[in-house]
């Protein structure tokens, strides 16, 4: 984690404190820790995430989490990659000799849908990022309880989140929070291969539930 903070403030120019506690909650995950340390509303999203299945009542609130969730990665997604594909049509464009808003040639056409089926596949793979980076939160979160319930003195990832990691550690089995560390595992290896992203997460929401038993 030391290594990751100071590549932060070296390369990222990261304030150190909120460099260290980057590089502790993303578990030396760099893309993670960069991301914390800064997209000001990051922790904000993560502390709601983290939070959001320990309050779950019901399989409609799961269903609801999860969507939410697939949104707000498609909309962060979206705003990583905005920017560049705006530039790249624009160059191609100029290239082709074409008007920004003019009418495109059939003879041309084809390299304009190669640009956007080219950026399709980024987004995707930006969203399934996102997604991704939400399910190494949620490992940490439950990897806490986890450690908390056998008496573990490893220091936890999520102090901010004590209060949360010790209701759920009392309230839960270990057994039940190692299925759900095999679900959010299982839902990762999901979104790696292409599954709806929705209904994995969905799944995954579900299992997450507080009543949800362990196996």
């Amino acid at each position: 984690a030391d290594a990751v903070a100071e590549l932060l403030v070296r390369r990222d120019g990261a304030d150190p404190e909120l460099a260290a506690r980057a590089a502790r909650a993303s578990q030396s995950h760099i893309g993670l820790a960069r991301h914390l340390a800064t997209d000001a509303g990051a922790w904000d999203r993560r502390r709601r995430l983290l939070l959001a299945p320990v309050s779950l009542r019901s399989v409609g609130d799961a269903v609801l989490a999860a969507a939410s969730l697939v949104e707000a990665a498609e909309s962060e997604a979206k705003e990583a990659t905005a920017e560049r594909d705006a530039r790249e049509k624009a160059e191609l464009t100029r290239a082709l000799g074409l008007e920004s808003d003019g009418r495109i040639p059939a003879a041309l056409r084809a390299q304009i849908r190669q640009l956007e089926e080219d950026q399709k596949r980024r987004a995707k793979r930006a969203r399934t990022d996102v997604l991704d980076r939400a399910m190494i939160d949620l490992l940490s979160f439950y990897r806490d309880v986890l450690t908390t319930q056998m008496g573990s003195d490893v220091e936890r990832v999520n102090l901010d989140l004590s209060e949360a990691v010790d209701q759920a550690a009392r309230t839960t089995s270990p057994e039940q929070s190692l299925t759900r560390i095999a679900a959010i595992e299982e839902c990762r290896s999901r979104l790696r291969s292409n599954a709806a992203p929705l209904l994995a997460v969905e799944a995954l929401m579900v299992q997450l539930r507080p009543q949800a038993e362990g196996r």
